[in-house]
């Protein structure tokens, strides 16, 4: 198995995806994939996650948040990397 890489991940997705649950199912993945950071609704009606972690585990939840949970529907998602600054303990849900 090759060597972790630490990095930091933007992550947006558009179409139907505040009011179905995103945000949690978001959190759920990152939290079980041990990552850190944030994830919120934008006023524009797309979610972002900011992670940082394992470069693989944020590729994982990436495709996952491509998917959704069951009533999402996701229309366009984007990812923007960049160096970790260690600046999150935990994953959260802003409000």
């Amino acid at each position: 198995m090759g060597k972790s890489i630490e990095k930091k991940a933007r992550i947006v997705v558009r179409g139907t995806v505040q009011g179905v649950g995103f945000r949690y199912y978001i959190m759920q993945k990152a939290q079980e994939m041990r990552l850190k950071g944030y994830t919120q609704n934008l006023p524009n009606g797309e979610v972002e996650a900011v992670v940082e972690g394992d470069q693989l585990f944020i590729e994982d939840l990436y495709r996952a948040m491509q998917r959704g949970p069951t009533k999402a529907k996701v229309k366009d998602h984007i990812i923007e990397w960049g160096e970790p600054k260690g600046q999150f303990r935990t994953f959260s849900i802003k409000r």
